[in-house]
């Protein structure tokens, strides 16, 4: 592949080795797993004992309460038993409960509880701070175009063991999520 051809990003000389290859830093992938790392290790820091992904399970079910422990499941894209684990958690913390669905007993509908849906919106200005630090360099178009191309990126690729899981198409960001 010569220059020309090459991404803008790859054919900066100062991500170059003297064999011309490309180096770790003009790596998407690398760069998108270590900032994904950073932004969940301030995310840690700045969400207590909760973390980000229990948070995220909260705030889905805010949004939709008594979604299935299968389907947060595939909305967080992890495997049942750590669903399972993290949603054991939040039940001992009495942030959700438990419900068998009346029309398929198989099924488990996890709820929100009062307390719960009082620490998700008390939680709500925090993750703003998060990504307001985490993409202060960038505008809002900008951070509307890179929030529309990761979830394409999402949507491409396989969720855990290897399956091909389709979320729900992601609409505007929104900067003000509503608890209901």
């Amino acid at each position: 592949m010569t220059t020309a051809t090459l991404p803008s990003r790859l054919q900066d000389p100062t991500n170059r080795t003297r064999d011309t290859q490309p180096t770790v830093e003009s790596s998407l992938a690398w760069t998108l797993v270590v900032s994904g790392r950073l932004i969940r290790t301030l995310a840690e820091g700045m969400l207590d004992n909760l973390g980000a992904q229990a948070l995220a399970v909260l705030y889905r079910l805010s949004e939709q309460d008594g979604v299935s422990q299968a389907e947060l499941s595939r909305r967080q894209r992890v495997e049942a038993p750590t669903m399972c684990r993290m949603i054991d958690r939040l039940e001992r913390e009495q942030l959700v409960v438990r419900e068998r669905d009346p029309l398929d007993r198989r099924s488990v509908r996890v709820m929100l509880t009062e307390k719960g849906r009082t620490l998700t919106e008390q939680r709500l200005a925090t993750v703003q701070d998060i990504e307001q630090r985490a993409f202060a360099t960038l505008s809002e178009d900008e951070r509307d175009t890179l929030h529309e191309l990761l979830v394409r990126v999402l949507h491409s690729l396989p969720g855990p063991g290897g399956r091909q899981v389709r979320v729900s198409a992601a609409g505007p960001r929104s900067p003000t999520p509503q608890i209901r």
